[in-house]
């Protein structure tokens, strides 16, 4: 320990007492709003963890996905819909944000060509789709099953991993 600083802290305190390592609230909002992915996560029946990655865009306000009844985590979330998603920075992942809260299902046309347009839209770099292009890629999305999920946030975790290394280097 440095003993000529009054602050200084021990190597592995660093580690240790990450809070003062989190992002800020703006920071935060950007990722979640430029980032395209999430590992998603449900709990089976028999209380086992499940993850995933999936595509996600943020409409309303929420984190919004979908799905078909086919899948394991529509019939995890309408049992229990309790659910978080991580997502990174895509400039840098050691910058990721923890979302946990419920999931809300619908079935809701309307809700899944926003969602279309805007994950095209993202994919074009901010350039709409045409129309054609949209009906195209909805053609592949509506299955009479095909439900809409939504996030609501209880809350945010994050952590900036490249703040704690420089921190960390600074002290060596």
């Amino acid at each position: 320990m440095v003993l000529s600083n009054s602050d200084a802290k021990e190597p592995w305190e660093l580690r240790r007492e990450i809070k003062s390592y989190s992002l800020s609230d703006d920071k935060v909002e950007e990722i979640v709003q430029n980032a395209s992915h999430a590992v998603v996560s449900w709990v089976t029946k028999a209380n086992e963890p499940v993850t995933a990655v999936m595509l996600y865009v943020v409409l309303d306000g929420k984190i919004t996905v979908t799905s078909t009844t086919n899948r394991a985590k529509y019939h995890a979330w309408k049992r229990n819909p309790a659910a978080s998603f991580c997502i990174w920075d895509p400039a840098n992942i050691g910058r990721q944000v923890t979302l946990r809260g419920r999931i809300e299902i619908l079935q809701n046309s309307e809700l899944l060509e926003r969602y279309t347009s805007a994950f095209l839209t993202r994919a074009r770099g901010g350039d709409p789709p045409t129309e054609k292009r949209l009906q195209r890629e909805l053609a592949t999305f509506q299955a009479p099953d095909r439900h809409m999920m939504q996030l609501h946030v209880e809350s945010t975790v994050s952590h900036d991993l490249p703040a704690l290394l420089a921190a960390e280097k600074a002290i060596r």
